[in-house]
């Protein structure tokens, strides 16, 4: 019994569904006749950026089906858990593009997702070699981000809290738990081990959709308040790909460098945004900078930006 899980949210279940005999022979026949297609579920080699990161193709449990025959037949098996979709290969002979034409139209997928996957999987740059962005160029678009600054630099940020240090990517990145924790929980900077996270849920009042009004909700009634709230507390950035999905970024360290961090659904904590920059303070020239934070950087698709929130301490609680 295979399920097929379209990899695309950061903070909502993705969607999921189990594949027909027929569909399952066809997926193993198409595997085996091109190989290279299949990706670990998480590898350096492949930077998977916001949205849309394949699919990963999860063996239930083993049947007598065309799959678990297979694993018996070959002197190579597949495992029993990997993407496909992230490798590069020719877009109609695709394993990803036949499953979205196929299986994911039989079970109703929204044509937005639909849309979406059918761009393909794209993969977040490697740095540049300049050593900062530069307003106005195609990576960091002036027009798409009309303040540089942003609200954020205007006021509300924690200016005392110099010493501020919460950079932890190894402890969500862990094998154990990488796959357990969302992009809230690393906001919360809170491990549960709840994959799916909600604004509101640990507080009784989980947002009830994605929207601006039910995710800043959510944020309140989990404490999340709109000022500063301690200088040692918590700082986070809220952005929702509308109807969709939600997505958190963290403030890790202040000072001189004030870098963020984020983690998108169950994949690594990441520290750039999706045009490969970091999402830090860049310094320009002799008192001047460019300052690249959650409400600036190249979020994309999550392009409705709720705001900052802040909380008095350095963990708050989520489920």
């Amino acid at each position: 019994m295979l399920e097929v899980e379209l990899d695309i949210f950061s903070g909502m279940p993705n969607p999921k569904w189990i594949l027909t005999r027929k569909e399952e022979r066809e997926l193993t026949e198409r595997i085996q006749a091109a190989p290279e297609q299949v990706s670990p579920l998480f590898t350096s080699e492949e930077r998977l950026g916001l949205g849309y990161r394949g699919f990963i193709i999860r063996l239930l449990k083993e049947d007598d089906g065309p799959w678990s025959r297979s694993q018996y037949s070959t002197q190579s098996p597949l495992p029993a858990e990997f993407r496909v979709g992230s490798a590069p290969t020719a877009v109609e002979s695709s394993v990803a593009h036949w499953l979205l034409e196929t299986s994911a139209r039989r079970v109703g997928l929204e044509d937005e997702l639909i849309s979406a996957a059918s761009g393909g999987v794209r993969l977040v740059p490697s740095p540049s070699e300049d050593s900062y962005p530069h307003v106005g160029d195609s990576h960091f678009d002036e027009q798409e981000n009309p303040s540089v600054r942003g609200t954020w630099l205007e006021g509300e940020q924690c200016p005392a809290a110099d010493s501020l240090h919460l950079d932890n990517g190894a402890f969500f990145n862990d094998p154990q738990h990488v796959g357990k924790n969302n992009c809230y929980c690393f906001a919360c900077n809170y491990r549960p081990d709840s994959r799916y996270a909600r604004p509101g849920r640990y507080a009784g009042r989980p947002a009830r959709d994605v929207s601006v009004g039910e995710i800043v909700a959510g944020l309140r009634a989990d404490g999340w308040r709109d000022t500063c709230q301690s200088p040692q507390g918590l700082t986070i950035g809220a952005a929702i790909w509308p109807g969709q999905d939600y997505h958190f970024w963290r403030l890790l360290s202040n000072g001189n460098e004030w870098l963020w961090g984020h983690k998108q659904g169950a994949t690594p904590v990441r520290y750039d945004d999706e045009s490969g920059w970091v999402i830090k303070k860049y310094v320009t020239g002799p008192g001047s900078y460019i300052w690249i934070h959650p409400e600036s950087c190249n979020r994309t698709p999550y392009s409705v930006f709720l705001g900052f929130f802040y909380q008095k301490n350095s963990t708050a609680f989520c489920s």
